[in-house]
């Protein structure tokens, strides 16, 4: 029997669950059966070892990096693991999401070999009614806090309608991130009529190089429409833009430092950029690429300490820097959707813009970003503590009774806050102004927020930073590394509205590209029945039924 076989969507086996808790699980890399793993260190770099009862040992190399994968799961807040038997379809069990994927369609304006999610393989169109988004949308507006949701694709942008898809989830207050390619704001009139309808753009953009897009898009044509799209979001009021970049080994990997001055140069509209390692998905046939080793999150890090050699840029998780919750609240700001991620999922740091150009944000901190984020981790910990006990305590119900509780506990925090950073953060450099002018600057801008004053106000009256780039690097979700723990704390699902049986399903991130031929292919099938049922027939069909 193997593991995936113990559970059932109902729980009934939950002694055997309990007793399988702490198991890792992977498909075996020979016969894709769902099998016990364990990670393996060896000569510097980790190995997911599949233990298959069939097949023996197989292996798939997960980090180039066993310093900087082992110090992310270092800082791991923890999770109390229950078991997993990445059998998705069934499974109705699995955590609310914090950042919710809804597939729009299945088309697509281009034809890339290295596709993620493989849907020039489907053969169906996916495009479903508005009725199934109200559904969706109607049911994460009760979840809180509300997930992020983010239209996937195929490209989202060739349905006619992504504008009212847009609207209709504002309407329900969520924010909206749609994932493009970026062709069609190549049309200005179109891409101003995007923009106005406020979602968060995430561009797909690989570097300046033709050759490139040659190669992974198949066309290099494509670099020059979304320079056009760029240059129209760049005029466009408004317009939200996180740049998406895609690294393969021999195909651009040495682009970086163009990137980063490309990123500069965008910084007005830029909210973010997401770095990616080619998922190992295409077809051999279909895409003439073997790289020598793969790609990992720890290569991509690299790359970028590689730009700032006089740097130690270590990367934290991006579930740790989406923990602090109750921090982020006394500063006014939402916390990233990403919390309770795997500590070997997304990687995160950030870059701050000193005006010409970006420098890593340790070279403002007295010790490492992992050090920061460890304390302000500590911290966070501390605040949730004091939040829970003033429930009761006389001093909380005090000053809940003069309604003064929350403002005593964001002053009381806000102020921890500042005592942390004060002994972190080398104020010399961040400060503006010289000698005694920082005296002012300093204590004003701890002041300013104290009083509720917009931190970005502060930052530009008091800093002498332009602000902050927030680096991301998304990990790989190919089949033979997508390990059960990963799936069971995904914060990151793709949502579906299934109209044969009215239910609303997750699938995480990591596992959907295993099941969405299956489970787009049948709800297209059902939604297309529809639609041919309520079409008027021909007369002759009429007359032949009567």
């Amino acid at each position: 029997m193997y593991l995936g076989d113990l559970f059932t969507r109902d729980g009934v086996a939950r002694s055997l669950l309990e007793r399988t808790k702490a198991v890792n699980n992977s498909f075996c890399t020979s016969c894709r059966t769902l099998v016990p793993s364990r990670r393996v260190e060896r000569e510097g770099k980790v190995y997911l070892v599949k233990d298959c009862p069939k097949c023996g040992p197989t292996e798939s190399i997960i980090s180039s990096s066993a310093e900087r994968h082992s110090h992310k799961r270092d800082l791991d807040p923890g999770w109390d693991y229950e078991g997993c038997n990445a059998k998705c379809l069934e499974c109705g069990h699995h955590r609310t999401p914090r950042y919710a994927f809804i597939d729009v369609t299945n088309r697509c304006n281009l034809n890339c070999p290295m596709c993620a999610d493989s849907v020039q393989s489907h053969n169906f169109a996916f495009d479903p009614p508005m009725s199934f988004f109200k559904r969706v949308f109607e049911h994460l507006a009760t979840l809180k806090p509300q997930p992020t949701l983010a239209f996937f694709g195929g490209e989202p942008t060739v349905r006619e309608d992504l504008v009212d898809i847009i609207k209709l989830a504002r309407s329900y207050g969520f924010n909206v991130r749609v994932l493009t390619n970026g062709l069609r704001l190549a049309d200005e009139e179109y891409c101003r009529e995007l923009v106005k309808a406020r979602p968060h753009l995430l561009f797909s953009y690989d570097g300046a190089n033709p050759e490139t897009y040659q190669q992974l898009r198949h066309s290099a044509k494509v670099l020059e429409v979304k320079k056009k799209a760029i240059e129209n979001l760049s005029k466009t009021p408004r317009a939200k833009v996180s740049f998406v970049t895609l690294f393969g080994w021999g195909l651009n990997h040495k682009e970086l430092p163009d990137l980063l001055e490309f990123y500069h140069q965008h910084r007005d509209m830029l909210q973010g950029v997401y770095l990616m390692p080619l998922v190992h998905t295409w077809d051999a046939a279909q895409f003439d690429y073997t790289p020598e080793r793969r790609m990992t999150t720890e290569c991509v890090e690299k790359l970028l300490n590689d730009v700032y050699p006089d740097y130690k840029v270590e990367f934290i998780s991006l579930g740790l820097a989406s923990h602090y919750v109750t921090l982020m609240k006394y500063l006014g700001r939402e916390p990233m959707p990403y919390y309770g991620a795997h500590p070997n999922c997304e990687s995160f740091y950030l870059l701050v813009d000193k005006g010409e150009s970006y420098l890593p944000v340790d070279h403002y901190l007295r010790g490492s970003f992992t050090e920061l984020a460890a304390g302000l981790l500590k911290l966070e910990k501390k605040l949730v503590a004091r939040e829970e006990r003033w429930q009761t305590s006389l001093v909380g119900r005090a000053l809940g009774a003069v309604r003064l509780r929350n403002f005593a506990l964001r002053t009381l925090g806000l102020s921890q806050l500042g005592l942390t950073l004060l002994r972190r953060v080398r104020w010399g450099r961040l400060i503006k102004g010289w000698g005694p002018a920082k005296l002012y600057h300093a204590p004003m801008a701890l002041l300013e927020r104290l009083l509720g004053r917009d931190s970005e106000k502060v930052r530009k009256s008091h800093l002498a930073v332009d602000g902050l780039l927030r680096i991301v690097i998304l990990p790989l979700e190919d089949n033979p590394i997508v390990e059960t723990e990963r799936l069971e704390r995904c914060p990151s699902t793709h949502v579906y509205f299934d109209p044969r049986d009215e239910t609303i399903h997750y699938v995480p991130v990591c596992s959907w590209r295993l099941v969405n031929k299956q489970v787009l292919g049948d709800l297209s099938a059902f939604y297309q029945k529809e639609k041919a049922a309520s079409e008027p027939q021909p007369a002759e069909a009429a007359v032949g039924k009567a």
